[in-house]
């Protein structure tokens, strides 16, 4: 009987360690939830600055194309504006400077990726039709409007990583035609039309490869 109040002592002294510790987890927990939170609306956040500057980019490049051929007025254009003006809106309401630095080179990106695509579209082009059909025209017009573009997002018109981009898709289509002129080969002979075509269309690109360098 002498040795109940020693185990109950003891007892006493584990339950309030326990207790204790229970505390001091559940005083952590509120510190743990507020700093996930956050780290969860940061995340939120930036993926949301991302997606509308991925927006403005095409949409800036959309603009760029149909400005080719259409007035300023044109409602089509004018959509495209209120369209922008609302996504700069939204970024500023975001980002007090409106993320301009990182719209700028998503932009500039787009339309460079742009430019360099039509630019190989216009040398083929070229290879099959005149210099005034047009189509040909008309996709020349798309690539002047999209490096005028180019030039008002980069004041210091950086030329050179235009036509670095438009002389990397070129080349890369060359590779392509020539690996396909070499399976054509094995099949037809070489005064088949097919072999004639891309011949065309290799001296094209190179011409123009040419006048960039």
């Amino acid at each position: 009987m002498r040795r109940k109040p020693l185990m109950l002592c003891v007892l006493a002294t584990v339950v309030g360690f326990e207790v204790a510790t229970a505390s001091m987890v559940f005083a952590q927990r509120p510190a743990d939830t507020t700093s996930s939170s956050i780290a969860s609306s940061e995340s939120t956040t930036k993926a949301t600055v991302k997606t509308i500057t991925q927006q403005i980019a095409e949409l800036e490049v959309k603009r760029a194309l149909l400005s080719a051929a259409l007035i300023p007025a044109a409602p089509a254009i004018q959509d495209i504006e209120r369209e922008l003006q609302s996504l700069r809106k939204r970024l500023v309401q975001i980002q007090p400077d409106g993320n301009k630095a990182a719209v700028n080179i998503a932009v500039s990106q787009a339309l460079k990726a742009k430019i360099a695509e039509l630019e190989v579209k216009h040398a083929l082009l070229s290879a099959a039709f005149i210099p005034t059909a047009p189509t040909v025209q008309a996709t020349e017009g798309q690539v002047q409007s999209l490096r005028k573009r180019y030039v008002q997002i980069q004041p210091d018109g950086n030329k050179a990583a235009v036509n670095i981009a438009v002389s990397k898709a070129i080349k890369a289509k060359i590779t392509e035609l020539k690996e396909k002129r070499s399976l054509l080969e094995t099949k037809f002979s070489p005064t088949h039309s097919d072999i004639h075509s891309i011949d065309a269309q290799l001296r094209s690109l190179e011409k123009r490869l040419l006048q960039l360098s």
